[in-house]
């Protein structure tokens, strides 16, 4: 029986050298009193990225990509990647280096000791020895611990320093927190942290590898960020909560059960609780691993309509404008968007959308030149919202410009307020877009992304030209202007 037992743990060893997905089910039982781990198809399949990579970085191949994988909380993201790997990566390549980053120090620091409680627990020790180093001259904090070989498991979190380290591999583990994601400054500091520190902290770039792994939260957070400034550097592994199309790749949803990722861990009815305790936008992110609803947020794409100038009695038109003016030639910052429009039998037509980043003679310039290509008459007129660069441009150009410029009333609600308050009149099918034009696409994306988009000037100009057709009295009942044949 004893030499039974013997061979069977010598057999269940070498299972879990040769394959990581073992071992995490071994090491989970070691730290947690036996417990076992729920396990899943999607377990197993990054468990094989994962170890894909390491053996690539043992052969010195050069990599391919670095890593993007988006998954729900609570799904063993941080226990696959942060905490079991390194233990795994040390019995092959003791000395490996892996650097790891989470949004907060005390996060980084738990992922950190959990990675050394496996490698102090005595079914790792018994196994593969004591691999963390005690001598004299190495370092052996909760923050920084080496192994006999001179590897490393470090840990530091966003807009923390990591001067003096380098690594193999990097990981970075939920670098926002959640309940900050709508913060701009807080997404700009992560993506900056990634982007200006942790990008050059590999040993070897050729070979040495990223890994981002985290829930979605904006369209902008550290996804988003990169895979719009680098999307081909980047394999993206998207696996939302439910079936929706934006799985990557698109292999993966034959796993899926009843639309479901992990029925075990996620069934249905624990979704609906959490739709109701995320919010929509909260569970669109971090659940299904997009910063936008389905088909839209508060407006859908689905609600716009089209139309061409042929339909219009071109003689009774009236072309108004809106302006939510900012000047500024940096990209960066926001831009200045305006929309032409006209009324006709209860319906709203826009005829065009521009968004620019000019400095004010320019901006200036452009108002002028956008009203008379978009059928500016003399019964025109150019609304600019009344915040400090709307109010210095309207000025300039009532001195130097025969145009009908109004201060606009200035907004009292907030912007998600102003959008939902208008949505109605979307949704009814009476917002007309120019059929074809180049602007739609852009204009569409923003509307339906918002309010977790990077911009909302176009947001900001659409509601601001609907409640000009629109009047919201103390009741907020909706009623048309007076004339409503023609505006």
């Amino acid at each position: 029986m004893k030499q039974k037992l013997r061979v069977e743990k010598e057999i269940r060893k070498r299972q879990c050298e040769r394959d990581f997905h073992a071992f995490l089910l071994d090491a989970y039982e070691a730290i947690y009193q036996g417990q076992a781990l729920d396990d899943n198809w999607h377990i197993k399949y990054l468990c094989n990225i994962m170890q894909a990579e390491l053996e690539r970085i043992m052969l010195g191949k050069p990599k391919i990509k670095d890593i993007i994988i988006n998954v729900p909380p609570r799904s063993l993201k941080s226990f696959i990647t942060t905490i079991a790997f390194p233990a795994w990566a040390w019995i092959h390549k003791p000395s490996l280096k892996v650097i790891a980053s989470s949004y907060s120090q005390d996060l980084s620091l738990k992922h950190n000791v959990l990675t050394k409680n496996i490698l102090e627990s005595s079914w790792y020790v018994n196994q593969w020895g004591n691999l963390i180093s005690s001598s004299a001259d190495s370092i052996n904090t909760k923050e920084y611990f080496e192994s006999t070989s001179k590897g490393i498991r470090a840990c530091t979190s966003t807009g923390g320093t990591v001067t003096g380290l380098g690594g193999d591999i990097i990981i970075v583990d939920d670098p926002i927190n959640p309940k900050k994601a709508t913060s701009d400054v807080e997404r700009q500091v992560a993506n900056e942290f990634f982007d200006r520190t942790l990008s050059t902290r590999l040993d070897n770039p050729d070979t040495g590898l990223f890994i981002v792994i985290m829930q979605r939260l904006h369209d902008d957070d550290l996804t988003g960020h990169l895979m719009k400034l680098r999307p081909l550097d980047f394999t993206h592994i998207c696996i939302p909560a439910e079936l929706t199309n934006n799985i990557l790749p698109e292999e993966l949803a034959h796993y899926y059960t009843d639309n479901l990722f992990f029925q075990k861990r996620f069934p249905q009815d624990y979704l609906n609780k959490q739709k109701i305790a995320l919010g929509s936008y909260g569970y669109a992110g971090q659940m299904l691993q997009s910063p936008t609803l389905s088909g839209g947020g508060i407006v859908k794409r689905a609600w716009f309509k089209t139309f061409s100038l042929k339909e219009l009695p071109e003689d009774r038109a009236v072309w108004n404008f809106v302006v939510d003016a900012a000047y500024t030639k940096k990209t960066y910052n926001d831009p200045s968007a305006l929309i032409a429009f006209c009324v006709h039998q209860n319906n709203v037509y826009i005829r065009s959308v521009s968004r620019v980043w000019y400095e004010l003679p320019q901006l200036i310039r452009h108002i002028r030149t956008f009203a008379y290509e978009n059928g500016y008459t003399y019964k025109s007129k150019i609304y600019i919202e009344p915040k400090a660069s709307g109010i210095s441009a309207a000025q300039q150009i009532k001195a130097s410009m025969n145009l009908n410029i109004i201060l606009d009333e200035s907004p009292k609600d907030d912007k998600v307020t102003r959008l939902s308050e208008v949505s109605p009149i979307i949704e009814a099918g009476r917002v007309h877009l120019l059929f074809n034009a180049g602007w739609v696409d852009s204009f569409l994306e923003e509307v339906e992304l918002f309010p977790n988009g990077s911009n909302d000037d176009q947001v900001d100009c659409l509601s601001m030209l609907l409640r000009k057709v629109l009047k919201i009295n103390s009741k907020a009942r909706y009623t048309f202007l007076q004339n409503p044949t023609m505006q």
